[in-house]
């Protein structure tokens, strides 16, 4: 789903500096903490953040599971990310390439080969194909499939059609995917209900490789938590490390390397402990 990373209003230079600050006394000190066992202060700092639509990348609350997540959600709010707002993030910016990007080039590079298939597992608009496509391409006969909710599918394709993409297809079920080469996912597995497990056994046949990127991965225990990404609202899980690496190995897959994120973070304010100073990707590669 690569999901946007600067939608912010402009801010004057002491207002982001104040913001700054008091987003690290309140999530990542034991001010934060205390703060947050008072009656009521985290409750009337959700209702804030769950309110805003000129903002990304805000948090508020932990929680056991997707399901617990999305009962906070407000009804005035738009749940995940299936609406015509979401889809139209990015149709004047299909290919941003950001520090987090690279690694993905880059295995991308080393990788992919003639007539390989790669699947994009929450692929946005095709934001990874276009922006690789601006520095690489794709060897001859390779395609591209993105696995996304129907309207950003729909959003998709009508730019597949404009940019003359004739390799890039869309499909909305991770089910429906041929037998691929390369499993891609970037910035997207936190935001599905059942990805880990349910990733791989959603699959007809395991790929070699599996690219994962942008994931908040934490020695803590799983959990979910709530982000405003402005358009709407949406749970994010973060994944404990231990489990998350014991499932690609329980299949069968090696870790062939790892990486930060260093422009991807997680702040909930009143929870310290849960937060991540960088996101993290990950090249597995099945044994033979």
């Amino acid at each position: 789903m690569n999901k946007p990373q600067a939608l912010f209003l402009p801010a004057s230079p002491g207002r982001r500096i104040f913001r700054k600050i008091l987003e690290i006394a309140l999530g990542r000190t034991f001010l934060g903490r205390w703060l947050g066992g008072l009656p009521l202060v985290q409750r009337i700092y959700a209702g804030w953040v769950l309110a805003r639509r000129d903002h990304t990348g805000l948090y508020t609350g932990i929680y056991p599971t997707f399901a617990a997540a999305s009962v906070d959600i407000p009804p005035s709010r738009k749940s995940g990310w299936n609406h015509d707002d979401t889809s139209t993030l990015w149709i004047n910016h299909i290919d941003p390439v950001r520090l987090s990007t690279y690694p993905v080039f880059f295995w991308l590079s080393r990788l992919a080969q003639a007539k390989f298939v790669i699947v994009d597992v929450g692929g946005s608009i095709g934001l990874t194909y276009y922006g690789y496509r601006r520095y690489a391409g794709l060897p001859p006969g390779a395609s591209w499939t993105v696995v996304e909710v129907p309207k950003i599918c729909e959003q998709g394709r009508r730019i597949a059609k404009r940019e003359g993409a004739s390799d890039l297809t869309f499909i909305e079920l991770l089910a429906d995917a041929q037998p691929c080469d390369i499993l891609l996912s970037a910035g997207a597995l936190q935001f599905v209900e059942h990805s880990i497990p349910g990733l791989l056994e959603s699959l007809r046949a395991k790929p070699r490789y599996l690219l994962l990127n942008k994931l908040p991965v934490t020695p803590e225990a799983d959990c979910w938590t709530l982000q405003n990404y402005g358009p709407a609202v949406t749970p994010q899980r973060l994944f404990n490390e231990r489990q998350f690496l014991e499932y690609f190995a329980g299949h069968g897959y090696q870790l062939r390397d790892r990486w930060g994120v260093e422009d991807l973070d997680c702040l909930i304010p009143f929870h310290p402990r849960r937060f991540i100073r960088h996101f993290s990707g990950f090249l597995f590669e099945l044994a033979n």
